[in-house]
């Protein structure tokens, strides 16, 4: 574990990056108090993170440190494990923990091993990917049916937007080759929000022809009344090939790695 950063640190962290101090006692996002723990870093690296801001290196950063923990001086770099706070005018961000850079500099990954070449993951790369590793697996033991197959229609169900976050249904239909979990025949038919409202916008938005792992969940209310289950969640479509990483077996069938 690289310099002392636990498994429990990564599962706290939503955002981990190398950085830069730039101005101590400062914040570049509106409404984050500021106090002698607030610090203006420059992103150096990203190491990992949510979607939205896995663009964000060069980028100014308003962390406020751990309470109690040491104040980095200007020009001093540290890799922090965060999580976010405010996306709005800034991105803000609350210290979860704190290490030295890699000797290496800012690389994704390093050498090691007697072998010239020879590399292995940056061991924060490492460590994150355990953990997301972990928490699909979770996501997936939560899933009522998981099935590898190809989108063959899709159609609206609901009318025009009528409030706020509507999430606008569709139903697809997919060609199932592979079923790992949960009731489902040749074919499986589930709901999910076509919006791009800030309130759906992640959710997966099944194309047609589409090849796809497909972790679903039972619908509810509205969506009841249309198909057995529902796609609701970031992680609810996956590649085929990753069925392995679910902790789950192989995909048999004519399944395809494609999409």
């Amino acid at each position: 574990m690289a310099d002392g950063i636990t498994p429990d640190t990564m599962r706290q962290s939503q955002f981990v990056f190398e950085a830069t101090v730039r101005s101590p006692g400062h914040s570049t996002v509106t409404d984050i108090p500021v106090d002698d723990h607030t610090v203006v870093f420059k992103i150096d690296q990203v190491l990992h993170s949510p979607a939205a801001l896995a663009r964000s290196a060069g980028m100014d950063v308003t962390v406020q440190l751990a309470p109690g923990s040491a104040v980095p001086a200007v020009g001093e770099q540290v890799t922090l494990f965060t999580r976010p706070v405010a996306y709005s005018d800034g991105i803000a961000v609350a210290e979860v923990g704190r290490a030295a850079p890699q000797a290496t500099g800012a690389l994704a990954t390093m050498t090691t091993g007697p072998a010239p070449g020879h590399r292995r993951p940056h061991p924060t790369l490492e460590l994150a990917h355990q953990q997301e590793q972990e928490r699909l697996r979770a996501h997936a033991a939560d899933a009522d049916a998981i099935v590898i197959g190809r989108v063959v229609s899709l159609e609206k169900v609901t009318g025009p937007a009528l409030r706020e976050h509507d999430p606008d249904w569709w139903l697809a239909t997919v060609a199932v080759d592979h079923t790992e979990k949960g009731p489902a025949g040749d074919t499986v038919r589930f709901v999910f929000p076509n919006s791009h409202d800030v309130h759906w916008a992640r959710v997966p938005k099944p194309a047609p022809g589409a090849t796809g792992l497909w972790l679903l969940h039972t619908a509810t209310g509205r969506a009841a009344e249309v198909a057995p289950y529902a796609l609701l969640d970031p992680d609810d479509m996956q590649r085929p090939d990753q069925l392995g990483d679910l902790g789950m077996g192989e995909a048999r069938g004519n399944a395809t790695a494609g999409s």
